[in-house]
């Protein structure tokens, strides 16, 4: 029988590796969540278990342990915690699934991302609310776009680095045909944008002509960023 790992090996940045086959978005929600609120710590939401229930609420004390799960349904076992009797999921990848997903709002199972989840997902990290108004989400380009990002939106782009804010980068990845969310976090003087990707937690270098235009090889496939969202 395959079990997770054991908290002796699990290492800290397992919180940053999707925990299931989808959640993707979810990791790429906190991560560019959590930057913004580092550059804007008026922002401070974290979260917690609920005492008597397995459920977490908006506290001042966060919570690292993570969330016991038995669903196996795309839980990516040589990723996940093993306690001895669950696995445990990380607990802020669970609540931005929970309270953002438009597929079944409310339920943490393996649900994919579309843009409106991972807006309301951006929303959550930063201010506990999916739909508050405190902060806005900007969407440039489209995923069946014939024309790079780099062609209308290059400067647009360049302004989020330059704050020191990060953005959430959408791929189709081929031959598989799948989704992938990416998060892009910085535009280097040579032209490089620094890459995260959250199916097995690599950063990398690339071109930006590379990842606007020519495509790049990842763990899932090779792909092309078409769009990307990111907190105004």
């Amino acid at each position: 029988m395959l079990h997770g790992k054991t908290k002796k090996q699990q290492d800290n940045s397992i919180q940053y590796i999707q925990n299931r086959t989808n959640w993707c978005w979810a990791v790429a929600c906190r991560m560019v969540g959590e930057q913004f609120k580092r550059n804007h710590p008026e922002f401070d939401i974290f979260i917690s278990p609920c005492r008597g229930g397995n459920e977490e609420t908006d506290v001042e004390v966060g919570y690292k342990k993570g969330i016991r799960s038995n669903d196996r349904n795309g839980l990516r076992m040589d990723v996940v915690e093993w306690d001895g009797e669950s696995f445990l999921v990380d607990s802020w990848q669970r609540a931005i699934v929970m309270k953002a997903n438009t597929e079944c709002p409310g339920f943490d199972g393996n649900y994919s991302g579309d843009d409106v989840a991972k807006e309301r997902g951006l929303k959550y990290v930063v201010t506990g609310q999916c739909d508050s108004h405190l902060i806005q989400i900007a969407n440039l380009g489209f995923y069946d776009s014939e024309e790079s990002l780099l062609a209308h939106h290059q400067e647009r782009l360049l302004a989020v680095f330059q704050k020191g804010d990060y953005m959430i980068g959408n791929a189709i990845l081929y031959p598989r045909g799948i989704c992938h969310s990416f998060v892009l976090l910085n535009w280097t003087v040579d032209n490089k944008v620094l890459i995260y990707d959250p199916w097995n937690g690599s950063y990398t270098f690339r071109l930006a002509e590379d990842v606007f235009y020519s495509g790049i090889p990842t763990a899932l496939g090779n792909g092309i960023i078409k769009w990307v969202q990111y907190i105004v």
